[in-house]
């Protein structure tokens, strides 16, 4: 069997066995939404902790458990351990909001009047209804198909999505591995045929430069 059924057949019996998970992450999707529109004491701290619930569960469950014994393939080139490396680096993203989002309280969520805002909200749109769209347009269908919450690419893309509303400067690290794993979908993009994750590049591209120019402009 290889790469590319191997990964889709993979992923066919994932989204099967999680899908009272999928329905959860929606649901978590909407109220992470409905803090930042109505923002209070606490919001920000619950929104940091939803994100780190949803980078950990794609670690443990989506790369490490499922996809661990998956061999990952890039232009004819083997890729032994890529999965894992993936785990690794969503735990630490996990981390990184819980430390800075939650214990810290380093991030503010809140929509500004800037086009940042905009650009965040076009990315969260995409994340949650034009990637499974487009997915449907291509003829890569559910359960054959990522789709937000349970899939770390446009989990990657909502996360970069809510990094674009925040009110005040935020750590930057807190962007880094997103950027990076925005950047990766090449991969499924040139391998799979994964088309909404060129999405995916964009959302990276041009997310993380605003995160960096809007932090240089509110100073401390």
């Amino acid at each position: 069997m290889g790469f590319v059924e191997d990964f889709f057949n993979t992923l066919q019996t994932y989204n099967e066995t999680v899908l009272p998970v999928t329905v959860i992450t929606l649901l978590l999707a909407i109220i992470v939404i409905y803090l930042v529109a109505k923002k209070s004491k606490q919001s920000s701290r619950i929104i940091s902790s939803i994100l780190s619930f949803l980078w950990f569960w794609s670690a443990i469950v989506f790369f490490i458990a499922f996809f661990g014994s998956v061999e990952a393939e890039f232009l004819g080139f083997k890729l032994p351990g890529a999965w894992y490396l993936g785990g690794i680096l969503f735990i630490v993203q996990s981390i990184l909001l819980v430390v800075f989002g939650v214990t810290w309280s380093s991030l503010s969520f809140g929509i500004a009047g800037r086009m940042q805002s905009t650009v965040g909200a076009l990315m969260v749109i995409y994340a949650i209804i034009i990637y499974p769209i487009i997915g449907f347009l291509t003829g890569l269908g559910y359960p054959r198909y990522p789709i937000f919450g349970t899939a770390p690419c446009p989990l990657t893309i909502f996360t970069l999505g809510l990094l674009q509303w925040t009110d005040r400067k935020m750590p930057s690290a807190v962007a880094i591995i997103p950027f990076v794993w925005a950047l990766m979908g090449l991969m499924p993009v040139v391998e799979l045929k994964v088309w909404a994750d060129v999405g995916l590049m964009l959302s990276g591209i041009v997310g993380f430069p605003l995160i960096l120019y809007y932090n240089t402009k509110l100073g401390n």
